[in-house]
């Protein structure tokens, strides 16, 4: 509970502080004169996106082949839930959802949110580095650095893949020792976090053993380049004049400062204040990129939820899904 109020405090007092430096009226502009061609185009990004992220879980998922659209039904709830629960707890929506909609492990469903998210990362950071060579006299990277760069990111990023089933080992060997040195009065938790990391460390192997390396990375690299076309087309129908490269940098500056762990209430606040820190950067004034990024946001907010309302009804109506994970299982 005390979580949940800092988490509404964070955010309220980010959105209060945005909207100090513009008017409703700057924002009630945006949607007045929104181009519904460029909307829909956005909307299309939007789908596409979701769609290569639901390929990219069939390649992470190794002990069920299931249909594309349960893998698609799970990418809309787990979007909503990003955009609406406290502290990042909407990434264990994830989890969550993949063992009641799938009958998947919760220890599979980590592995594989935890490998999702490193190809992310990696994918999002060489855009990220790729456009803002478009402002060489703003951030003074020169090609040099930024192949040095790219270098050490694409190495840390496959070690890091590749022995993630290593780490998972030493973390259960850690928990092991400590489950047979402590002796709590009460329940031992550490036995029953050896045994998880013991299973997850599996799952990394199953994932490993899958080489799914280059269509993981191309579906990544798809989805986010639909993700940043919706951003652009979103742009361009607020009747902002901008080119795709500016979206692309300004979007992956909000995009860095959303992943950071501070506790707001969905990603509501912590995007805006990204994205007005992004667009600033490339050029557009304080309104507009304070305005745009309230904008933007609504306008997905407003998508995903019609699709996740959309997909929750659907699974509802369909057969009972597959026996969730108990307490006993994995």
């Amino acid at each position: 509970m005390i979580r949940l109020l800092v988490s509404i405090l964070i955010t309220a007092i980010l959105i209060l502080v945005l909207f100090s430096q513009i008017s409703f009226g700057d924002l009630y502009a945006l949607f007045f004169h929104l181009d519904p061609w460029w909307a829909l185009s956005g909307c299309l990004g939007y789908v596409l996106s979701l769609l290569f992220r639901a390929l990219r879980i069939r390649w992470l998922v190794h002990s069920k082949d299931l249909s594309l659209s349960q893998f698609a039904r799970l990418s809309v709830l787990h979007n909503f839930s990003l955009m609406i629960l406290p502290s990042k707890l909407g990434e264990l929506a994830y989890p969550y959802l993949l063992n009641r909609m799938c009958g998947i492990t919760l220890t599979e469903g980590l592995a594989s949110l935890i490998t999702a998210r490193i190809y992310d990362f990696f994918i999002t950071f060489m855009i990220l580095l790729i456009s803002a060579m478009g402002f060489p006299e703003i951030l003074k990277i020169n090609v040099w650095v930024a192949g040095m760069i790219a270098v050490s990111c694409i190495s840390v990023t496959f070690l890091t893949l590749f022995h993630m089933s290593r780490l998972s080992r030493w973390v259960s060997a850690v928990f092991e020792k400590l489950s047979n040195r402590v002796r709590l009065k009460r329940r031992n938790p550490f036995p029953w976090i050896r045994e998880k990391t013991s299973h997850i460390s599996a799952d990394f192997d199953a994932i490993h053993s899958r080489r799914g390396y280059v269509p993981v990375t191309l579906l990544t690299t798809l989805s986010w380049l639909m993700a940043f076309w919706m951003f652009y087309a979103f742009m361009r129908g607020f009747g902002i004049s901008i080119s795709f490269l500016n979206v692309t940098f300004g979007s992956s500056v909000a995009l860095f400062v959303n992943a950071l762990p501070i506790s707001g209430l969905g990603n509501w606040g912590i995007l805006e204040a990204g994205w007005a820190a992004g667009f600033l950067i490339v050029g557009l004034s304080k309104e507009k990129a304070i305005a745009t990024g309230f904008g933007v946001h609504i306008l997905i907010f407003i998508i995903t939820g019609l699709f996740a309302v959309l997909c929750w009804t659907t699974w509802k109506q369909q057969s009972p899904s597959p026996a969730a994970e108990t307490t006993a299982d994995r």
